[in-house]
């Protein structure tokens, strides 16, 4: 399972149905009062993506890779993976100046 970015409590909590090893969570989601409730959902359970606006998500298309192929002939370059790491290293970053 990979590691998610966490940006709602919905989030996590879908994550943690899916079994994800690793979440980072902003802490505006704690200051702002939105501690997650923690319930443990049944195997029934499917995750409904909504929006900030409340309309529902976009599937993201599943696409098979040959995982025997190279490791460098893939393109892992995308605009919103992109933005994520660049958001990652910027909340990092800010935590090292606040210790500093």
């Amino acid at each position: 399972m990979q590691a998610a970015s966490i940006r709602t409590i919905n989030h996590l909590l879908c994550f943690f149905f899916l079994g994800a090893e690793l979440a980072t969570v902003p802490s505006r989601s704690y200051r702002n009062g939105q501690q997650p409730p923690f319930l443990c959902r049944d195997e029934d359970f499917v995750y409904k993506g909504i929006g900030a606006k409340g309309k529902s998500l976009k599937p993201i298309p599943y696409k098979k890779l040959d995982l025997n192929l190279p490791w460098d002939s893939f393109d892992p370059t995308h605009e919103l993976t992109i933005k994520g790491i660049q958001k990652f290293v910027a909340d990092y970053q800010s935590t090292l100046r606040r210790s500093a």
